[in-house]
């Protein structure tokens, strides 16, 4: 089972205790894949190719309408994947009920945005059951919603944004893709919509990933910090042996040839580590310079490569 599967069906578990909460969550059902159908109007259907949502469908309709007459249908093609599951609100009546009840919910500054902000996180839920996805967190950060209507699209980012999430749209086969990428924003969106236990697994896998993000870049640090000193090193000690092949390092300065003879005794110590050795120990910035008279030295002798 993927995550993507956890997170829905932790999400078909959460039943809304407010009847203003089951009507927007079973109103994003409706507006996703819902029709009203009839000459008449007479039937109200939810469609979703998840026995779980139409599960929850049903029991949301009958917590809100105890009278309320349905009818499961569900269609199988030759791939199980492809079976739809329709609950039926049953006459017209009952069916102009519950639409009505969809339209005549609270929205937000005249728009058809849900007033409460309960009534928001229920419809988000109702939206990502219906077609909604989300990325193992192991592979990636992606957490996404289609509609093939451009309005609904709209209507979901801003809720979403309405939350303090900041969500994009992107096009894919006709539909319209509302998508969150950033790690973030899907815990936010999974606290929002109730899925707490896939939330503490994401955050458990983000952390994991931050830790390990974390210790490769410090290990390429020294890593690289290692190759500087050696590469440093190598360059001080081909200076020393130029000098010596040219006139002997008995020729140079009693502090010049110290620190030479420390660096051969000592190729791959930092120059921390090397003024450690001196006597009297010196400053890194001290043994430095002693390296740098070393190699112009060894460039006057015309007998390393122009670099040094």
């Amino acid at each position: 089972m993927s995550f993507s599967d956890d997170v829905r069906q932790e999400l078909a578990r959460v039943i809304p205790g407010a009847r203003c909460c089951r009507i927007a969550e079973l109103s994003a059902f409706y507006e996703l894949e819902g029709f009203l159908l009839g000459t008449h109007n007479q039937f109200l259907d939810f469609n979703n190719s998840s026995p779980l949502v139409a599960r929850k469908t049903l029991l949301l309709l009958k917590g809100l309408y105890p009278d309320l007459p349905t009818q499961v249908l569900v269609v199988k093609s030759r791939s199980r994947r492809a079976q739809i599951c329709t609950v039926r609100v049953l006459g017209r009546a009952f069916a102009g009920r519950v639409y009505q009840d969809f339209r005549e919910q609270s929205v937000l500054d005249g728009t058809d945005i849900p007033r409460k902000k309960c009534c928001r996180r229920a419809y988000l839920r109702g939206a990502f059951l219906s077609s909604g996805s989300i990325t193992n967190p192991e592979r990636g950060y992606h957490l996404e919603i289609s509609t093939e209507l451009s309005g609904l699209a709209e209507k979901i980012v801003a809720i979403m944004t309405s939350l303090g999430m900041e969500a994009g749209i992107t096009q894919r086969k006709g539909s319209l893709v509302i998508y969150l990428k950033d790690g973030g924003e899907i815990v936010t969106m999974l606290n929002v919509m109730g899925a707490h236990s896939a939330l503490l697994h994401f955050e458990n896998v983000r952390i994991m990933k931050d830790m390990r993000n974390q210790v490769n870049r410090l290990v390429n640090c020294e890593t690289a910090n290692v190759d500087k000193t050696v590469k440093a090193a190598l360059g001080q000690i081909e200076a020393i042996q130029a000098i010596d092949a040219a006139i002997g390092l008995e020729e140079l300065p009693p502090k010049l040839r110290e620190v030479a003879r420390v660096r051969l005794e000592n190729p791959y110590a930092s120059l921390q580590e090397i003024g450690d050795l001196m006597v009297p120990k010196m400053s890194k910035s001290g043994v430095n310079y002693r390296f740098r008279q070393l190699q112009e030295k060894a460039r006057q002798l015309d007998k390393l490569n122009t670099k040094y």
